[in-house]
């Protein structure tokens, strides 16, 4: 259990350490953040009989070890994916923002069927997805949500997809 909440801490807090670039001004926010995400990352993805998930309590070796670093290169793949597409979305909206005379946008609505298993996932593809400049998630209801886009020149069913992937590979490698 404390080697667990220890990686998970320590994961997290590098995470938000890279996102918030060291900000003095973020480190505040960090000491409660970083608890908060680690207590959620056990609601998500909670351990059983003080075991890694899906494993026996009495399992041991190479096979334990695999799952867990399997599981954690999946996160910052996913982590390190979430914050270029942020990226390259914020460039493009300051793109877009600043053409002048007139913003390059055309606000419409959207919908996206999910088809992740869990609700914590559905919930995280919506909370993850407005990291991304250029869409917004409004309402998720079951399986369906709606979605705000910037232009429907983007591909936002694509990027939803992409992000839904790989929210469903972190799914299968904690659940």
């Amino acid at each position: 259990m404390i080697v667990s909440l220890l990686v998970r801490l320590a994961v997290v807090a590098v995470l938000w350490l890279a996102v918030t670039e060291l900000a003095p001004s973020a480190l505040g926010y960090g000491l409660v953040g970083v608890p908060v995400v680690v207590a959620a990352t056990y609601v998500l993805a909670p351990r059983r009989d003080g075991g890694v998930r899906g494993v026996d309590a009495g399992s041991v070796g190479r096979g334990v070890v695999a799952r867990r670093v399997r599981g954690i290169l999946v996160v910052v793949g996913l982590a390190g994916w979430v914050l270029w597409r942020s990226v390259v979305g914020g460039i493009d909206v300051a793109r877009r923002a600043v053409r002048l005379p007139r913003p390059d946008i055309d606000p419409r609505w959207t919908t996206y069927e999910t088809r992740l298993r869990s609700r914590g996932a559905r919930v995280a593809l919506a909370l993850v997805m407005n990291l991304m400049p250029g869409s917004l998630s409004a309402r998720l209801d079951g399986t369906r949500l709606d979605v705000h886009v910037i232009d429907p020149a983007l591909d936002v069913h694509r990027a939803i997809a992409d992000l839904e992937g790989r929210l469903a590979r972190v799914e299968d490698a904690f659940g």
